[in-house]
């Protein structure tokens, strides 16, 4: 793994709880936290892309 993605993974990536894990995850720990850290990084990627987003381009032409 790059330096860059160690890193990424050690701030937006959380430890592994437990008691956080929904009951029908509980006996599969890897997917469990596999899903968690898709979706933590679903959104981060969504809110890169909404940032990105230029208000004035997505107004509409005037016509």
């Amino acid at each position: 793994m790059t330096v860059i993605f160690e890193e990424l993974f050690h701030v937006w990536c959380q430890p592994y709880h437990p008691d956080l894990i929904p009951d029908y995850l509980k006996a599969d720990p890897v997917r469990a936290y596999g899903q968690y850290t898709f979706e933590v990084g679903f959104k981060l990627a969504m809110q890169l892309a909404a940032s990105c987003l230029d208000p004035e381009e997505l107004r509409k032409a005037d016509t």
